[in-house]
């Protein structure tokens, strides 16, 4: 991936720098090009592009950078997000072929597989975020959306001419799979994306915020191809790369199931002045959040969880953060920032590999007995009616 990241980064510092010129649009408006943007994404059986994403949250202390190579496939109609992808870079390389989900890790050499993928499984995937798919399947939403408002300008970028689409919507946010979501805050996002005149092909979205004016998400997009043949057909099944990867079995890779029995620990809160035994806490509904620093979704997860203590603040209801990877002056700084009102412990792999943790955030809910009762994403419905039901 690094190589890819280094190719971007010189493309995006001597090719991104727009001249805006607001008196050659002619009489096309910035719903008419998003139309005729969407109406040659929508012909498209086959897609292949590079992906470049850089996020950089100053005022979280967050920086990230992501690159790959996408091959997307439309003509599987049956498959249950209605494409099937390989995305792949130097690190890893992620394939669903429509019936099967898995994740080869290069440097590790192994294969995590999920053979009854659902819907849910990858509507978070921040490979989709601010991509050429998010934008096709936003698109419609954008033009009929009055609320949205949308602005037109040309703009030049190393001699190429560009149409400068920008939107702004307010207390929503643009997902992986291009629906607009309700934030709990109100906050304006802005969105710069930049079309090729002569092919009406997005080339990067810049995203931005009214609150935080310096943090950004960049997304750029290089050497797009369409319409093109599927790739090698055995390069879609997870058997095929078992000669070189190990597959994982479900103790390796799978977090804790439901109706199993918490695994106990003992450990102290980032401000060493006292520890938590989680036997301690039985009689309790208790909600376990496994995050790290520098994760978006981790971010975000804070006001969600937040709301819950305050819905059950008088009830039987406890919820602890458990950090495995950050120091304590980063989560300290962390906290500072987004201001959670629950507590958070240190721990180290070992509790991870208890719970099968390997992503962030994951949510672990145990009933008053010390009981599993949910393992997974924060499914903020799903654990509202399991407090319920159990407290």
């Amino acid at each position: 991936m690094k190589s890819i990241i280094v190719y971007f980064l010189l493309l995006l510092k001597t090719a991104f720098i727009p001249t805006v010129n607001e008196n050659n649009i002619l009489n096309e408006t910035a719903n008419s090009v998003l139309q005729k943007t969407y109406d040659k994404l929508s012909k498209f059986q086959t897609l292949k592009y590079d992906y470049y994403r850089e996020i950089n949250y100053k005022s979280e202390d967050y920086r990230a950078e992501y690159a790959c190579t996408k091959f997307l496939d439309f003509q599987n109609k049956d498959s249950i997000i209605g494409f099937t992808f390989q995305l792949d870079n130097e690190q890893s390389k992620q394939i669903y072929n429509g019936k099967e989900d898995f994740f080869l890790d290069k440097k590790k050499k192994s294969l995590k597989l999920n053979n009854k993928p659902i819907y849910r499984d990858f509507i978070s995937l921040s490979a989709f975020l601010n991509s050429i798919f998010t934008l096709k399947q936003a698109i419609p939403s954008i033009i009929s959306d009055n609320e949205i408002e949308k602005t037109l300008k040309d703009t030049t970028i190393q001699n190429i001419n560009y149409y400068l689409v920008t939107l702004t919507s307010r207390n929503k946010v643009l997902s992986s799979f291009g629906k607009f979501e309700l934030i709990s805050i109100k906050r304006d996002f802005y969105y710069k994306i930049f079309i090729d005149k002569s092919s009406f092909l997005p080339q990067k979205i810049i995203q931005t915020n009214n609150a935080e004016p310096n943090d950004f998400m960049l997304t750029a997009f290089k050497n797009i191809s369409y319409n093109i043949p599927r790739l090698a057909e055995l390069s879609w099944y997870y058997s095929s790369y078992l000669n070189d990867f190990k597959i994982l079995n479900d103790k390796e890779i799978a977090t804790i199931k439901a109706k199993t029995k918490a695994p106990d620990f003992n450990l102290e809160f980032v401000n060493k002045k006292e520890s938590l035994k989680l036997s301690s806490l039985k009689g309790n509904i208790v909600l376990l959040e496994f995050w790290i620093k520098n994760c978006g979704y981790c971010i975000s997860a804070v006001p969600k969880l937040n709301s819950l203590i305050t819905k059950f603040e008088k009830r039987k209801f406890k919820v602890v953060g458990i950090n495995s990877e950050d120091n304590r002056k980063d989560i300290e700084l962390f906290y500072r920032r987004n201001v959670p009102v629950f507590k958070t412990l240190i721990s180290d792999s070992k509790i991870n590999e208890a719970y099968g943790i390997y992503a962030f955030p994951t949510v672990v809910l145990i009933d008053k007995k010390g009981i599993v009762l949910y393992a997974g994403n924060l499914d903020i419905e799903k654990l509202l009616t399991l407090i319920k039901n159990n407290l």
